[in-house]
């Protein structure tokens, strides 16, 4: 998670970076093409205007025109020469701020080849030759500029977009880890939607959907996890009860199968309400029930539990307007007396493929011994003996 995070704002920095640099870049070539060509038409504006002192040798009206022109503090000097190459008007200043100066040193320059204009910049200091005319070439104008000016609007220009750069990379950053965290909220919700269905999917599985009781194969699944278990596994001792509710055909016949349904929920939370703390029960099927008691090796804590179901049951159920009465033949067999699930433990490696012969095992036992209770007059409880 920190790894992604930091490649998410180091992403953001780039971005913005990259965003102010082209910005950046743009303004500096549209800035320096302006200033380019306010100074072109500077000069050629210029070198218009003297045109006509130069053609009669006006010297002062030369000198007053390039301090008007030097009223632009960008301008570090104004010359201007005839072909030949000699000094008529020189003004310069050494600083932006100072009043122009006239010159009288050099007498003579050589000046640039015809139709030479393209500027040339040295040092900060820009130098352009332009042609002076009156019908044929008269003289030169030679302008030298600061560029300063320009170098500090684009310094302000950086800076702003060094803060737009970085307010940039801050939203792109925050979006960025944003949207990586709702992505991950969003996975982490898919993933939990998906273990939820995964549960209700095992539990439509392993329930009796009337009662919500484990079914058969439920019930096998708790025998299996307590036979996989080390700590349970030693002390399995295992009880299984099968139990049989007495007369719930007649149930059915009289009241319908309506309140059949009911009495079989009803008997499922009283079944409950009977078991011990790693208990378990199950419907198997129709009016057939099954109790797995753990930690049960003795016929008299079985006989105590199957008993207390057995009483239980004998107790009326209210159903609306009914009162039922019925009852529950038991039948009981101890696995520590059919040594089953000691075997099965020694091969713990089998014990998926075991569990339900295992169980199947017990009840079969433990449904003959019921159908002993049913033949000697039911709502009664019977231990299946050693060896059955």
């Amino acid at each position: 998670m920190q790894r992604s995070l930091v490649a998410l704002v180091s992403m953001g920095l780039v971005t913005g970076g990259v965003l102010g640099w082209i910005s950046y870049q743009e303004s500096r070539s549209l800035i320096e093409q302006a200033q380019e060509r306010a100074r072109m038409a500077l000069a050629r504006g210029l070198a218009l205007g003297l045109a006509d002192q130069l053609a009669i040798d006006d010297y002062a009206g030369m000198e007053s025109r390039l301090e008007q022109a030097m009223a632009d503090e960008t301008i570090a000097s104004a010359l201007v020469v005839d072909t030949e190459g000699k000094v008529l008007v020189h003004l310069q200043r050494r600083r932006p701020s100072d009043v122009p100066e006239l010159v009288f040193v050099p007498q003579r320059i050589l000046p640039p080849r015809s139709g030479l204009e393209s500027p040339v910049t040295t040092n900060g200091i820009t130098t352009r030759w332009s042609p002076i005319e009156a019908g044929l070439p008269v003289g030169w104008l030679k302008l030298r500029t600061w560029s300063s000016s320009t170098d500090a609007v684009l310094r302000l220009l950086a800076q702003q977009y060094l803060v737009l750069g970085s307010l940039t990379a801050a939203l792109v950053g925050t979006l960025l880890v944003s949207g990586n965290r709702q992505m991950r909220r969003q996975a982490q919700l898919r993933e939990q939607q998906l273990n939820d269905e995964k549960l209700d999917l095992e539990r439509i599985a392993l329930t009796d959907p009337l009662t919500g009781l484990y079914n058969r194969r439920g019930i096998e699944r708790a025998l299996l996890e307590t036979l996989q278990n080390p700590a349970s596994r030693a002390t399995a001792a295992l009880a299984v009860c099968m139990i049989d509710l007495d007369d719930f055909k007649t149930v059915n016949d009289v009241h319908g199968h309506g309140i059949g349904d009911l009495l079989l929920t009803a008997v499922a939370q009283r079944l409950r309400s009977y078991l011990r703390e790693g208990d378990c029960v199950g419907r198997i099927g129709g009016d057939e029930f099954i109790a797995v008691f753990r930690g049960c090796s003795e016929r008299e804590l079985a006989l105590t539990l199957a008993q207390r179901i057995s009483d239980g049951l004998i107790q009326p159920f209210r159903l609306g307007d009914h009162l039922i009465r019925i009852g529950a033949s038991i039948g009981v067999v101890l696995d520590a007396e059919q040594s089953l699930v000691p075997n099965l433990c020694e091969h713990p490696s089998d014990a998926d493929s075991n569990a339900s012969s295992c169980l199947e095992s017990l009840v079969k036992l433990a449904d003959r011994a019921m159908y002993l209770v049913k033949q000697n007059g039911k709502r009664q409880v019977a231990i299946a003996p050693k060896g059955f």
